[in-house]
């Protein structure tokens, strides 16, 4: 095995541990009012919902960003 495999399996078990003890807060609630709708989420899936989106964005950001330099350079 190379040093970047078990790199990358150990931050998938981080980031699972990580998304198990999230998961533990959800006995608490939190209440969104938006106008005429009230929504209640519990606080680990909000949270790891909001962490998981980060994370699509900075993926999808940095995709774009190599592939138009990757574009420049052969210009």
């Amino acid at each position: 095995m190379s040093f970047s495999i078990i790199l990358l399996l150990i931050l998938i078990i981080l980031l699972a541990i990580y998304s198990f003890m999230l998961l533990d807060l959800n006995n608490s609630v939190v209440y969104f009012d938006l106008f005429f709708i009230e929504i209640d989420f519990q606080l680990g899936s909000l949270i790891l919902f909001s962490f998981c989106l980060g994370i699509i964005i900075t993926v999808i950001l940095e995709l774009l960003y190599f592939f138009s330099k990757k574009k420049n350079e052969d210009a």
